[in-house]
This record gives structure tokens, C-alpha cells and sequence, in this order.
């Protein structure tokens, strides 16, 4: 077999267990959200979170002038949140936002609810790397539930499936 070696990077990447996150934004140029695994903690102080996003993305253009955004951390029992905002159900942009119960945290943005955190961001940088941009997001929000973080098991994606981690 002769694989590319973007394949093989894939393949790779693959084998890495990630979060699930589904990111929503709102503002001046609409809203929108989108399934991410790309996303990690840079540091504490400040608190920012790293978050890496195809170059060719619908949400990107969006993303970049609303400047603010929400970190949903899924639990296990939102798979169907991840597939929606994933684009693996046949349902649009906005009715993606009409199958979930939704509230706003201080900077307006939408946070599903049930997720396991909440991080309200804003962009503080951004810089272009193959075919992602890279954006660096300070929490300005961070809403936790102790219980639901101790006792809900996480939506994880591994091999390229939905799955749970206790």
C-alpha cells in the first residue's frame, strides 16, 4: 500500500484519543459552531486555549470577525451535538443551533447545555500554519460543574469513532 504522507499523519493522529469540543460563535457576522479535537490548554496564566481550524472552513470567516466564541466540552451523552455540528446529519448550519437547549454566558455567546465546561473566549492571536489557522483564545468565562465533571463520563474521539471516557 502507498500511502501519502498526509495519509500517514492521519492515520497517526488517529490513534490519539481527543476531547470533543463543539465550538459556537455569535456575533456581527452571524452564527455559527463546528465539532473540533484540535484544541488544547496553552497555560493557565492567562488562561488560553489553543484551537486549530482548516483554512477552508465555513466558520472560520465568521470566527474571525466576531472575535468571540464558546469552548463546549461534551459529555459522552452528546454525541449528537458533535454529530451535528460534525455535518454527519443532513441538518443545516442554523438548524444545528434548533436540536439542543442553548444559553448565553456573560459575552453572549451560546453554550449547549449539559457539556461538561464552558469557556467563553476571545481571539487574542491568530497565525496561519499549512492548512489551519491557529488561534490563541483567552478564557474569559469558565463555567464548570463539579458534579458533572466528577461524575459524567467524557465524549472522546479515537479511530476515528465517538466514544466514552469515565
Amino acid at each position: 500500500m502507498n500511502s501519502s504522507p498526509q495519509q500517514i499523519f492521519r492515520n497517526a493522529m488517529a490513534a490519539c484519543a481527543a476531547g470533543v469540543h463543539v465550538i459556537t460563535t455569535d456575533g456581527p457576522a452571524g452564527r455559527y459552531g463546528i465539532t473540533m479535537t484540535a484544541v488544547a490548554p496553552v497555560t493557565d496564566e492567562p488562561p488560553t486555549v489553543m484551537l486549530c481550524i482548516n483554512r477552508n472552513a465555513r466558520i472560520l470567516p465568521i470566527l474571525q470577525q466576531n472575535r468571540g466564541l464558546c469552548i463546549n466540552v461534551l459529555s459522552s451523552s452528546q454525541q449528537d451535538v458533535a454529530e451535528h455540528f460534525a455535518g454527519i446529519t443532513a441538518l443545516s448550519p442554523e438548524e444545528r443551533f434548533e436540536y439542543h437547549i442553548w444559553h448565553r454566558g456573560q459575552s453572549g455567546q451560546l453554550q449547549v447545555e449539559g457539556a461538561l465546561a464552558h469557556l467563553h473566549c476571545t481571539i487574542q492571536q491568530e497565525h496561519t500554519v499549512g492548512t489551519h489557522q491557529v488561534f490563541y483564545v483567552s478564557a474569559d468565562e469558565i463555567l464548570t460543574s463539579t458534579a458533572a465533571i466528577e461524575e459524567t463520563s467524557a465524549l472522546v474521539y479515537f479511530r476515528r469513532h465517538f466514544m466514552s471516557l469515565p
